[in-house]
């Protein structure tokens, strides 16, 4: 259709229906500003149908692009300009301009906001919740805990089971140290989402708090199917371990944590305030005490020898010396293990009860000949045997008994005992020698006793002592420096 046919159109529509008598130009410009009028109604329609979701829009794409300033002057201005306000319409745009003072940590804002949103929006639908624990969140980070758990519940109070209320409530009264009431809230949401792996491992570690030792095991042994890379599990299930007395297997994590690479030095740092290198440190001493309450000694000690070879801290390196005298002391070469403390004596007299075995034993330390008689080696050569028959001379002794503690020889009525420890024989150990000594066919009627600390203070009026010759102190060691 030309031009002049539409004049022609509508030239008859205004004759037949409005003007009939009016001139062909003026019904023009009549039916332009009819066209006008029609056009500005249809925008407005167009704009009060379509302008709410416009705005959503156009505020979501700038937040999502981290815009926020401009989130902020957008709703801002909207805000003052537009007279007639719906209400839904108010709490979104403020819903938005809170959102985006949040992420410009305007916190006083962005919580005076959404107070706004809620006053507005009555209905306690998603929308309500997703408000209530936007306003938890902000609490949080302003460190308002009593006003967050506030919030927190009234989003329960709501929705029984929402997951981020529940994590958050466990996570505060975790962090709290309220760790049993933080166990309800975990296993609350555990029950309706067992795939959350944090709130496992949160719940992994509350039971442990709490003495769980077992359950918070198979928390953490499922987590490390998940999380093969987080040092953090591995650690706490060998803890877990350690304390249901698995030590084997807490050895095996242990070493795992030991030699493999792991990225979580910052993590670490947040959650045990200790750094990767630190707990590597700590684990290495772990290892060896494990060790030596399995009674593994030749483990502890060809452990202690890896582990004093590394680069480590001084105090893990004087811990696992400390360890390798416990150890020495066990096995019965005590008279290295008192080397050994004094080694650590020099390097730090305060470290443990070192300076009280080095002031009570330093005397008899220059005497390395010591070390023959006070071992438990079996070895061809100078050892506690070879004293002992030195000691005995030419005459022909018989050994009667022995064992770790003392040896027993006998000569018609004459027995020598020889006690192979530093520290005072004690009472029930003297108990245990008569025992013997009543047993043996002759009658003992002269005994001769060799240890170099004598008896303990509670010792001294026992029966055997009647009988005795207790050879102790410079007299022992003049001794036995006469046979080397």
């Amino acid at each position: 259709m030309n031009l002049l046919q539409f004049n022609k159109l509508l030239s008859n529509i205004l004759n037949k229906f409005f003007y009939p008598n009016l001139q062909e130009e003026i019904q023009i410009w009549l039916f332009i500003a009819i066209s006008i009028i029609l056009i500005g109604l249809l925008g407005w329609l167009v704009f009060s149908i379509f302008h709410l979701r416009s705005i959503e829009n156009v505020l979501g794409h700038l937040l999502k692009k981290g815009e926020f300033q401009e989130v902020i002057n957008l709703a801002s201005e909207f805000l003052q300009k537009k007279k007639k306000k719906k209400r839904k319409e108010m709490a979104l745009v403020l819903y938005y301009l809170a959102k985006a003072y949040e992420n410009t940590k305007s916190f006083s804002n962005a919580l005076k906001f959404y107070d706004e949103v809620l006053l507005l929006h009555s209905r306690q639908d998603k929308f309500y919740i997703n408000v209530l624990l936007n306003m938890a969140k902000v609490y949080e980070k302003l460190g308002k805990v009593k006003e967050s758990m506030a919030y927190y519940l009234m989003v329960l109070d709501r929705d029984e089971y929402n997951i981020e209320a529940l994590y958050a409530m466990g996570k505060i009264h975790y962090s709290n140290g309220n760790v049993k009431r933080s166990l309800d809230y975990f296993e609350k949401l555990l029950q309706k989402k067992p795939s959350i792996l944090d709130a496992r491992k949160y719940y992994g570690k509350a039971l442990m708090d709490c003495g769980f030792f077992l359950p918070a095991l198979t928390q953490f042994e499922f987590l490390v199917r998940y999380y093969p890379e987080d040092f953090e599990v591995y650690y706490l299930k060998g803890k877990a371990e350690e304390n249901l007395k698995n030590y084997i297997e807490a050895i095996k994590t242990y070493k795992q944590l030991l030699k493999r690479e792991f990225y979580e030095e910052k993590t670490l740092e947040k959650v045990l305030n200790r750094t990767l290198f630190q707990i590597r440190e700590e684990l290495k001493v772990c290892i060896v005490r494990l060790y030596i309450k399995l009674k593994k000694y030749e483990e502890s000690l060809t452990t202690i020898s890896e582990y004093l070879s590394l680069p480590g801290e001084d105090e893990t390196k004087l811990e696992l010396l400390y360890l390798y005298g416990n150890v020495l002391w066990n096995t019965g070469e005590e008279y290295q293990a008192l080397k050994n403390y004094e080694r650590i004596y020099m390097m730090k007299p305060d470290f443990k009860d070192v300076s009280l075995f080095y002031e009570r034993y330093k005397k008899i330390l220059p005497h390395s000949y010591l070390g023959f008689y006070f071992t438990m080696k079996e070895e061809e050569g100078k050892n506690f045997d070879f004293t002992c028959r030195k000691i005995l001379g030419k005459q022909n002794f018989n050994i009667v008994y022995k064992n770790r503690d003392y040896a027993i020889y006998s000569k018609g009525p004459f027995a020598v005992v020889f006690y192979r420890h530093i520290e005072p024989i004690p009472f029930s150990q003297l108990t245990d020698i008569e025992v013997i000594l009543n047993g043996l066919p002759v009658m003992i009627t002269n005994v001769e006793i060799y240890s170099i600390s004598g008896v303990r203070e509670d010792a001294y009026t026992h029966f055997l002592l009647k009988k005795s010759n207790l050879i102790e102190g410079d007299e022992f060691i003049k001794i036995i420096r006469s046979i080397y």
